[in-house]
């Protein structure tokens, strides 16, 4: 009969509590055992196929079992499904996000990902462990939603469809397990702290043996289920590590705190030197504190959306058909008439159809003040309604509107580590090798060379606790939420972490003119008709040629015109194309249905093919002859110019890139006194000259609205988009400023310093520390239980000088 000593599962580490429950297994010729068939089957799975790098990540974390596969799932192929949870991002290619159930560990993140990334026709999948998260780009022609949620489920987890409209945060995480585990040694730190405070009196001032013998024992009744319980975690992350050959902060803990427990268990059996329980409870206690503090920071960046989603109605009352409905959020269709009370949240974008109506939309833009806006006017999803019986047309559904691609955003951005807290990861890892070093190191000079051994264990317990890299880890995380909560207050949207480092430090600024120096407001100056043609037949090519581009020249030239057709009282004439496409920097083409005319709309040397020079105008033309041509006028920015003298007193290099005339830049130019302008500039042109101020070792960041910027963004060392713009330019920008407002970008850059200032500070705070303690410790100047008050003080003072980042940022 085959007897085995009772032990954890092997899979998912759960204490197996009577042989009744032991499943027997063959792992490459040894037995193992496990809780239930689902484990032995994943963890076979895992073996066979090189996949055991699991459980070297998985550590001591006690995961879930297995459950069994159920029966009868819902089909997740359906055009519902599609409609609500999935993106199209081209022919075949779906983009998806979905809730992890059962995320633990850094091993729940890694073996989702790597399984999912070997499976063909999987593109991109990474997963967020702070909300369990996860971003799914595949190939519907390989695989589909159902075959990806069960390979998913295979290996022992739950996947769930996440929507932006549903406010769903991983919120109390292991928060019952951790509370108890702080809760226990919070009570019996407290409770000890009364028996020591006799002890440290006696020490100074003489007690009685008998009394002291007392407090010894009670205060080892208190410690014990701290050391055992609380302290858990960090033993069973020791043995991992040293099964791994590895050393861990856990290791580095567990081994002071394991001296100094057993050490004054021979105090306490011996009545010899003076015993450290209450630093076994004061260690474990503030060291879970900080654990809790941290998963509290992790998931503090990424709730704003949710908390908003929060308060989005149940439902809304739509008119369809002349009949009012009550639909949810996410049921919200195209061209529906939403019917809005005062305190809703718009659900999702459309156009206000009430005369005026007055909204608050400072999650969105930072902006405080309510605005007004007027019939026929945009309204964003996720606007505050501040009037009653308003009513709105949709223009988008609610996973294309504002709201969802904003939530999006922040999704992809928390994806991924800034590098410089990357690099201090590493040096975290370094750091501990030395620590321990210096603690062996220690023990044996104490021990062996002078032979007191209490000073030696003292020393070394007082080293390996006084040395914790714990300010060192929260010194960029900790100032990154603080920076995002500041950026979130002014309407600055961060999508690539690694933002705020560069443009701290960035030595030159290029603008794009229309939209992002000016308002792009533009209205016609001048029109003449440079051939007999019926103007009602040429303003309606005009509209249907311009209504495909978001350009602000574009649209500015359409409301132009259709306000003019508006006082004529005439319709323009619908116009169909046999091809149409936007041509970035020059303008749009468009083909007829016989195939007989190609008409372009942009400046005159497109519209002419090259043959006549630009002239600042903007000509609409037929087979290479220009038929009519309007002067634009744009309005400057209000903000622009004291936007631009602020920029100058940190930033050594600002100036224009533009495809707009000499005349218009240069004048634009002399009004904000800008030195440096470059005009008439096509789409490449401008990117070789980002591509030559990187090459001379600038740091660039380009900031611009529209199509015709998407690639001068990407290449830039930073991107900066102005409002929400094109889908484009959005993709190839790493800041967003969501208040469209040029002032945006002087408090995004006194935060991007300020914030790297904060992060240099927390690093010095955190390296200056551990100089200073760690020779202390080590020869015996400082007794366990003060170290562990320094250790403490050093991670909140590190916390401290992040949160001071909110008020030492002059915005």
């Amino acid at each position: 009969m085959q007897t085995l000593t009772i032990t954890n599962c092997y899979h998912c580490n759960t204490p197996i509590r009577s042989e009744k429950e032991i499943v027997f297994g063959e792992l490459k010729g040894k037995t193992e055992t496990f809780c239930c068939s689902g484990c032995r089957s994943l963890a076979t799975l895992l073996v066979e196929n090189g996949l055991t790098r699991f459980y070297d990540l998985r550590g001591s974390e006690t995961l879930e079992p297995v459950a069994s596969e159920r029966n009868n799932r819902d089909d997740l192929e359906t055009p519902s499904v599609y409609q609500e949870y999935v993106i199209q991002k081209e022919n075949g290619i779906f983009e998806t996000l979905i809730t992890i159930g059962k995320i633990h560990c850094s091993a729940c993140v890694w073996l989702n990902e790597r399984v999912l990334s070997e499976r063909d026709g999987v593109l991109e999948v990474r997963i967020n462990f702070a909300t369990a998260r996860m971003k799914l780009v595949y190939d519907r022609n390989k695989v589909d939603l159902n075959e990806i949620f069960a390979i998913i489920r295979k290996i022992g987890y739950e996947p769930s469809l996440y929507s932006p409209l549903k406010a769903e945060t991983k919120v109390g995480l292991f928060s019952k397990d951790l509370f108890l585990r702080m809760a226990l040694a919070g009570f019996s730190w407290g409770n000890i702290m009364l028996f020591s405070i006799g002890l440290y009196a006696g020490y100074f001032t003489g007690i009685e043996i008998e009394f002291k013998r007392l407090f010894h024992y009670v205060s080892w009744i208190f410690a014990t289920p701290v050391y055992l319980y609380s302290g858990y975690p960090f033993y069973k992350g020791a043995i991992e590590s040293i099964k791994r050959r590895m050393l861990s902060m856990d290791t580095l803990l567990f081994l002071g705190v394991s001296l100094a427990y057993f050490y004054s268990v021979y105090v306490t059996l011996s009545d010899k030197g003076e015993v450290y329980f209450d630093s076994v409870c004061t260690i474990y206690f503030f060291i879970l504190i900080g654990k809790f503090l941290e998963s509290a920071i992790r998931l503090k960046a990424g709730r704003k959306i949710g908390e908003l989603l929060s308060t989005l109605p149940e439902e809304y009352t739509v008119l369809r058909d002349d009949v009012e409905r009550s639909v949810s959020p996410n049921k919200i269709q195209t061209d529906d008439l939403i019917l809005l009370k005062n305190g809703n949240r718009v659900p999702v974008d459309g156009i206000l159809r009430s005369a005026t109506a007055y909204f608050d939309e400072s999650f969105l833009t930072g902006e405080s003040k309510p605005v007004t806006r007027k019939e026929g006017e945009s309204i964003l999803s996720g606007a505050l309604c501040l009037s009653s019986n308003v009513r709105m047309s949709a223009s988008t559904t609610a996973k294309e509107s504002t709201l969802a691609r904003i939530s999006s955003l922040i999704e992809s951005s928390l994806q991924t580590k800034p590098s410089i807290q990357r690099t201090t990861d590493r040096f975290s890892t370094y750091f501990i090798q030395v620590v321990f070093l210096i603690a062996v190191a220690t023990f044996s000079i104490f021990g062996f060379y002078y032979g007191t051994w209490e000073a030696a264990t003292l020393n070394t317990i007082s080293v390996l606790i006084v040395a914790c890299p714990c300010a060192l880890g929260l010194a960029v995380p900790a100032a990154y939420v603080v920076s995002n909560l500041l950026h979130g207050s002014k309407g600055i949207l961060v999508k690539n972490p690694d933002s705020l480092e560069i443009l701290s430090r960035a030595d030159r600024i290029y603008f794009d003119k229309t939209g992002t120096l000016t308002l792009g407001r533009l209205s016609i100056q001048e029109e003449r008709f440079l051939k007999q043609e019926d103007p009602l037949r040429i303003y309606s090519i005009l509209i249907s040629l311009e209504s495909k581009s978001t350009h602000p020249l574009a649209v500015g030239l359409k409301k132009e015109i259709e306000k003019k057709l508006e006082v004529l009282h005439q319709t323009p004439i619908p116009i169909s194309w046999k091809e149409l496409k936007e041509i970035p920097g020059n303008g749009i083409e468009a083909v007829s249905l016989n195939g007989n005319q190609t008409y372009r709309i942009g400046n005159k040397q497109f519209v002419t093919y090259g043959r006549d020079p630009q002239d600042g105008k903007i000509y609409l033309g037929c087979n290479r002859e220009p038929i009519v041509s309007f002067s634009m006028e744009d309005t400057v920015r209000p903000e622009a110019r004291a936007t631009i003298q602020t920029l100058t007193e940190t930033i050594p290099f600002l100036g224009i890139l533009s495809g707009d005339s000499k005349s218009n830049v240069q004048s634009l130019a002399s009004a904000l006194h800008l030195e440096h302008s470059l005009y008439e500039l096509k789409p490449e042109e401008k990117l070789e000259e980002i591509r030559k101020a990187q090459n001379e070792g600038h740091t660039v960041v380009m900031v611009g609205d529209g199509i015709n910027d998407s690639a001068c963004l990407a290449a830039a060392n930073l991107g900066i988009s102005m409002g929400i713009a094109s889908d484009l330019s959005i993709d190839k920008s790493d800041l967003v400023l969501l208040s469209n407002r040029l002032d945006s970008l002087v408090s995004a850059v006194r935060i991007s310093k300020s914030t790297r200032r904060i992060i240099f500070q927390n690093i010095l705070i955190s390296l200056t520390y551990n100089s200073i303690m760690i020779p202390l410790a080590a020869f015996g100047f400082m007794l366990p239980v003060i170290c562990a008050g320094f250790m403490t003080l050093s991670s909140l003072s590190v916390v401290l000088n992040s949160i001071s980042l909110q008020w030492r940022t002059k915005l």
